[in-house]
């Protein structure tokens, strides 16, 4: 992890480069998020943030609030900016380890500083996609979003489901990291509804396949963002293609 500091440093430069990619024009589409124009990922981002400083600032550790509305008439790139402002200014004034509901295991301010960081990072990129562009990524920040993705979504099996693993392992490598997972499946019902979806968790021992590159080149692909020309393959293709799947999950 890097220290919160850095977090709140790269939420506030981030929120700056998507409300300017979004100022360039609302209509285009955004790649990474298929049937989406860039107003509806502006608004989604808002959105998001305003939920977050509802939770932080209120000290909420039960039940999670709605998500708020854009309000009729209010242009959503300046909803996103001042909702961004808020939510630096209210996660940098509190504590990280104090209590705050989550969708995770951990359970603290400190998980959606961290959370934040890397949500407003991946839409930032989305807006530029959408516009043609696309500025660089802090190595640093980039390799910390890869664990975090792996940790808190990847590998997080819900309670309802059961892992059911497959035998391939595959590793994913970037800069001095190296994490091995276990390719499977989730199985199990959730409010009547049965599931059956590609999954992994963390295991040992050597992969059969590994995905490495930039860290940044890796995040965006484990993230849709980038094509798995991005990356390097040792190995089985469709062994990459099975963790991007786990990944879209």
């Amino acid at each position: 992890m890097l220290a919160f500091a850095e977090y709140l440093s790269h939420l506030d430069a981030d929120s700056h480069l998507l409300a300017a990619a979004a100022a360039r024009g609302l209509e285009p589409m955004v790649p990474g998020c298929p049937g989406w124009t860039v107003r509806d990922l502006v608004v989604h981002a808002a959105r998001v943030q305003r939920h977050k400083v509802e939770i932080v600032a209120n000290g909420i550790v039960d039940v999670s609030p709605a998500h708020p509305e854009l309000p009729e008439g209010t242009d959503p790139i300046e909803w996103f900016r001042r909702g961004a402002d808020r939510l630096y200014r209210v996660l940098a004034s509190a504590d990280p380890a104090a209590p705050a509901k989550t969708f995770a295991v951990e359970q603290t301010v400190g998980f959606w500083i961290r959370r934040m960081a890397h949500e407003t990072l991946i839409h930032r990129i989305d807006a530029e996609q959408a516009q043609g562009y696309e500025s660089p990524i802090d190595p640093a920040l980039a390799l910390d979003g890869i664990a975090e993705l792996l940790e808190v979504f990847v590998t997080r099996i819900a309670p309802w489901g059961e892992f059911r693993p497959a035998e391939d392992t595959v590793a994913v490598a970037a800069a001095d990291r190296t994490w091995v997972l276990q390719l499977g499946r989730v199985v199990g019902t959730r409010r009547d509804r049965e599931y059956d979806l590609p999954a992994a968790v963390f295991a040992p021992g050597e992969p059969t396949t590994v995905v490495s590159g930039d860290p940044d080149r890796v995040l965006l692909w484990m993230w849709g963002r980038a094509t798995i020309s991005a990356v390097d393959v040792d190995g089985r293709r469709e062994i990459a293609d099975a963790l991007r799947a786990a990944c879209a999950v």
